[in-house]
């Protein structure tokens, strides 16, 4: 009884010590996970190195961490040939439409963290200002 209170007892301080910001960040990368699994992985891969000539790679890709243009490609798809890592591909992405800006912002905290470099979470007001700007420029 004695080492399951002490047990409990350190995962609560050991939880307790992490920042908001921190806990945050833990909570979009493991929502990010679950929602790429379902909904991007098909195409782009677990591993996000894409499918052959199909679908373009997300790791070592440049154009994730542009999260303004992600936001946009994840919520409203893309017709548009683009280049990775010097390879051109031109199937369509297709829409995202059901997913919530929260969604989005994990989706992206995610892909960035994995693949980007990234070590803080997307903010939902960064994905909210993208979409309302969405084919603008």
């Amino acid at each position: 009884m004695i080492k399951k209170a002490l047990l409990l007892f350190t995962a609560f301080a050991a939880f307790s010590c992490q920042s908001a910001e921190e806990l945050k960040t833990e909570q979009y990368f493991a929502e990010g996970y679950q929602l790429y699994t379902t909904n991007c992985a098909n195409c782009h891969q677990a591993d996000g190195k894409g499918m052959a000539s199909l679908y373009p790679p997300l790791a070592g890709s440049k154009m994730i961490q542009d999260k303004i243009a992600m936001s946009c490609i994840i919520k409203n798809g893309m017709k548009d040939t683009i280049i990775v890592n010097g390879k051109p591909f031109s199937r369509p992405m297709p829409a995202n439409a059901s997913l919530k800006e929260l969604e989005i912002a994990e989706i992206i905290t995610y892909v960035n963290m994995k693949w980007g470099k990234d070590s803080v979470y997307t903010p939902i007001a960064t994905v909210a200002k993208a979409l309302e700007n969405c084919g603008k420029n």
